[in-house]
């Protein structure tokens, strides 16, 4: 939408760093692997003293671990995503797992004034049948009476109602904000100026924002943890938008390290969303 409103209606991942493994100058593993097998076999031959040119390959040593459950050897590689359009909320989730290393966009340092809005699975169904007109200053507005031809049933109807009163009460807030930082800075108690003083009203003033206002920053997980993350926030019972998180979270993981990820299988599709398991549960 023009005059700064943004909506955003899924997910983006990248991954923006990995582990590189650098060879030690005396224990030594077979050739071949890509940087995270060539660790993980490094650090499991470590556990037996298995070292040497000779032996498993280190695919075949990392499925071995993998079917084992020993779980640690994974911890040792990482992978860092840079993700995007997620709500403040799904962050909140997210940033439970406790192996991640996180650094996340500020709502004090930033100018939340120009923050898009992110819809969860089910209200970003809504907007694709049926995306509301916009006006700034005025907000999101549209009766729709036919569709693809035909008139609308009155369930079509109020879920259109509904999705543009969700998207106004968020809208609403973000006027609210903008206009209580314009206020804190002509009050300015403590006579501040420039960067001190836009830091000072907007960390007084976000405390307004919705929790549906986009989010994003660095996530850095082993791949252990990443696991962990794929098969419980892919669970049928986790929240439709973590969700949506974790399969898009997958499908880049596997680009980087399929060994990894290749063992996860979609259990069923609930709510449109695969559900994603492995036999190496916790693994």
């Amino acid at each position: 939408y023009g005059n700064k409103m943004i909506i955003k209606l899924e997910p983006t991942v990248n991954v923006v760093a990995q582990t590189n493994f650098t060879d030690h100058p005396t224990y030594h593993i077979p050739d071949g692997g890509d940087e995270f097998t060539r660790l993980g076999a490094f650090a499991a031959k470590g556990c037996y003293d298995s070292f040497g040119k000779s032996g498993r390959a280190n695919d075949q040593n990392q499925l071995a671990i993998l079917e084992h459950r020993h779980g640690s050897v994974l911890e040792h590689m990482n992978i860092t995503l840079f993700i995007e359009g997620i709500t403040r909320g799904l962050s909140l989730e997210l940033n439970r797992h406790r192996s991640f290393a996180i650094s996340q966009r500020s709502t004090r340092y930033t100018a939340e004034e120009d923050s898009a809005i992110v819809l969860e699975p089910y209200f970003a169904s809504l907007f694709r049948q049926n995306p509301p007109k916009f006006k700034h200053n005025l907000g999101f507005y549209t009766h729709i009476t036919t569709k693809n031809g035909r008139t609308v049933s009155d369930s079509e109807r109020a879920e259109h109602e509904i999705l543009v009163h969700h998207l106004n009460i968020q809208y609403d807030a973000i006027l609210a904000y903008e206009r209580q930082v314009e206020n804190l800075m002509e009050v300015n108690p403590n006579k501040l100026d420039g960067f001190d003083l836009r830091k000072w009203a907007r960390g007084k003033a976000r405390n307004v924002l919705p929790h549906g206002i986009e989010t994003r920053g660095t996530w850095t997980n082993n791949i252990r943890g990443w696991r962990w993350f794929i098969e419980s926030r892919s669970d049928r019972h986790a929240e439709p938008e973590i969700r949506s998180l974790a399969h898009v979270v997958l499908k880049e993981l596997r680009e980087v390290a399929p060994l990894y990820f290749n063992d996860f299988e979609v259990s069923e599709v609930v709510d449109t969303l695969p559900e994603w398991v492995t036999d190496y549960s916790k693994v």
